[in-house]
Formats: structure tokens, C-alpha cells, sequence
């Protein structure tokens, strides 16, 4: 039986302005979801406060932790006039595992994403980055300057032909009827430069092109039946996908994306590629980004060979996958084919 409907959703609480904003967003989405909030302070349990100072430890710890999760309650009641319930728990541990175990009973996780320098993210450790790859349920990483009233009616959902694009294009659907938005489907790829000297490239990129187009507009097709009245753009661009995706979340509402299971070692080294990419989004996204996880091994496989009796994929059934995902510099190609429309009108 679904229980979604009695999970809450859980919001990393830690007094920062990060997490000011996953609170604003986790409200209205509860608002939306007629669900509550599980409100979790995780802190460890020794904290160092100088390099020549002792530490902190026990008592006080959790002392501050309920305080801020006080301080996190009233911003809740306020921001919802009482509408939306909430659940407090201070927690000792690594806030990775401690969210990531919380979502195993959760619709959702909310975290607010801070972009710190490069030589600061070398260095340490992100607990949105951590919480995405281990969370069984969707993650929403709500980065610096998102406004909670700056609607645009549009959520993007990046797809690329592998077993999790099905999941991602149900969840953009669902989130675009929820916020009455329409969803724009993106996959984009871009052969390796090292490759590009040794083939046509004009010629790879049309065959992708030919071959992208019928995948992704089938992929589409099948999850708009469940949301006829959402309206819907393909768009396919030959170019970085880390780069597109950052671009393309100017002026969204929210970008959708896959997380890859570790399964075989195909699996393993798509994982691998995606990773890079998933980081680089969730690190300079412009717009809140919600991952999805792959279903659980024994669904997946059951929804796989129900889709296989259905139809006869080309090839694998998946998409190219880029060998290389450049965040900046890379130069926007123009998509090929240009975008493929339907449902509602735009």
C-alpha cells in the first residue's frame, strides 16, 4: 500500500541561511502535498571552537540544537499562519547519515546548497552532495538566491535514455500539474573532443540527433498520458550537459534530474560519468535542483520487463551518454532538430 501520503518531509535544520531557504521551500511544498515537516538538527558530538580553545561536547550541543530547531518552528508557523504541522529532533552524528536515514521514511528531503569557493569544496566534505547520493527518496537542494514568491511556471527535467529517465519525466509531470508549470525536457550530448579529430563530427552529431529525438520523444509521450493537461517541450542540445543544465535553470521553478544505481559495471561507469555532472548542478544550478533515486533493484527490474513486452527498444534502450561534462567555458551548440511540443499549448 502507498503511504506517501503520511510521510513528511524532512528539512536539515542548522540556524544558517541555507537553511532558512530549504525551510521556505519545504513549506510551500508542504502546503502543496498536505503533508508535514520533520524539522532535524544533526550535530556531532564533539565540535572544536578554536585552534587553541577546548571543545564542545554533550549538554550544550543539544541545548543549541533545540533552540534552533525552536527558532526553525515559529519561521515554519509564520511562513505557513499555522497550516503546516511540524516534528523537532535534535540528533547526534554525521548529518549525511542521520538525513539520508530520515528519508528512508520521508516524501522528500530539503537542504540548502551553499556555493563555496573551489579550494573550500576540495577540501571538505557537503552534506547535500552526500545526503543525494545515499537518500532513498527524492533530494531538493535549494541553492543562494532562490526566492520562494519568484514563480515561473516552468520545471525542466533532464533526461538521458537511461532505466531512471521514466522516474524523472513521472516526477517533472507530477511537480509541473502540482504548480500548474510546464516541463521542459532536456537531453543534450557532446562527443569528446579527443574523438572529434578521429570521426565526422557533423555526421555523429546527426545520427544522435535522428536517433535522440524517437527515444526521448517516446520517453515523453508515456509519462504526459498520466497529465494531459500539462504542456510540454523536448528540447535537444549538442553541447556540455553540466554547462546546459546551469543554463537552462535560469528563470525554472525546478530542475529535474536522475540519480544512477550501482548495479553491474555498466551501470557503475554511467554512475561514474553522472556523478561529475549531478555535482556540478547541484554546485551552480540556478533554480532549487530535486534528484531522484532509482527504484529499488526488484521494482525496477519488474517495471523494466513490463516495458520490454510492451515495446523493443533500439539497441540498449539508451541514449549516448557524454564522455566529458564541462561546467564553464564550453560554448552553447543550437539544438538539433529543434524543440518537439505537446500536450496543452505553451
Amino acid at each position: 500500500m502507498d503511504t506517501r501520503e503520511d510521510r513528511p518531509i524532512v528539512v536539515g535544520v542548522d540556524g544558517s541561511p541555507e537553511s532558512a531557504r530549504a525551510l521556505a521551500f519545504a513549506v510551500r511544498q508542504a502546503e502543496r502535498d498536505g503533508c508535514s515537516l520533520w524539522l532535524i538538527n544533526a550535530i556531532h558530538e564533539v565540535v572544536p571552537v578554536g585552534p587553541m580553545l577546548p571543545v564542545l561536547r554533550g549538554d550544550p550541543l543539544v541545548d543549541v540544537g533545540h533552540q534552533l530547531l525552536a527558532e526553525a518552528r515559529d519561521l515554519v508557523e509564520d511562513l505557513s499562519d499555522g497550516r503546516v504541522a511540524t516534528r523537532l529532533q535534535v540528533a547526534l552524528g554525521p548529518a549525511v547519515e542521520l538525513l539520508a536515514a530520515a528519508g528512508g521514511q520521508a516524501r522528500l528531503v530539503v537542504l540548502g546548497h551553499r556555493s563555496a569557493p573551489f579550494v573550500e569544496r576540495m577540501f571538505t566534505g557537503s552534506t547535500t552532495f552526500g545526503v543525494v547520493a545515499r537518500a532513498v527518496c527524492p533530494v531538493v537542494s535549494v541553492p543562494e538566491g532562490w526566492a520562494q514568491d519568484d514563480d515561473r511556471g516552468r520545471v525542466v527535467a533532464a533526461v538521458d535514455g537511461s532505466r531512471c529517465s521514466p522516474e524523472v519525466l513521472a516526477h517533472a509531470f507530477a511537480v509541473a500539474a502540482q504548480r500548474s508549470a510546464r516541463v521542459e525536457v532536456l537531453h543534450c550530448w557532446r562527443l569528446d573532443p579527443f574523438y572529434s579529430y578521429l570521426v565526422d563530427e557533423w555526421a555523429v552529431q546527426e545520427e544522435w540527433g535522428a536517433q535522440a529525438h524517437g527515444i526521448v520523444d517516446a520517453l515523453v509521450a508515456d509519462a504526459a498520458r498520466a497529465h494531459p493537461d500539462v504542456p510540454f517541450e523536448n528540447h535537444l542540445e549538442y553541447a556540455g550537459v553540466a554547462d546546459t543544465l546551469v543554463r537552462r535553470s535560469a528563470d525554472a521553478d525546478l530542475l529535474v534530474m536522475g540519480r544512477h544505481g550501482h548495479g553491474a559495471l555498466g551501470a557503475r561507469m554511467m554512475a561514474a560519468v553522472l556523478g561529475s555532472v549531478t555535482r556540478a548542478v547541484l554546485q551552480h544550478a540556478r533554480c532549487p535542483v530535486e534528484v531522484v533515486p532509482p527504484r529499488p533493484p526488484m521494482e525496477a527490474s519488474r517495471a523494466h520487463a513490463e516495458e520490454g513486452r510492451a515495446t523493443e527498444p533500439a539497441d540498449d534502450g539508451q541514449l549516448l551518454v557524454p564522455a566529458t561534462a564541462p561546467v564553464a567555458g564550453a560554448p552553447a551548440a543550437a539544438s538539433v532538430g529543434g524543440p518537439s511540443s505537446g500536450g496543452s499549448p505553451s
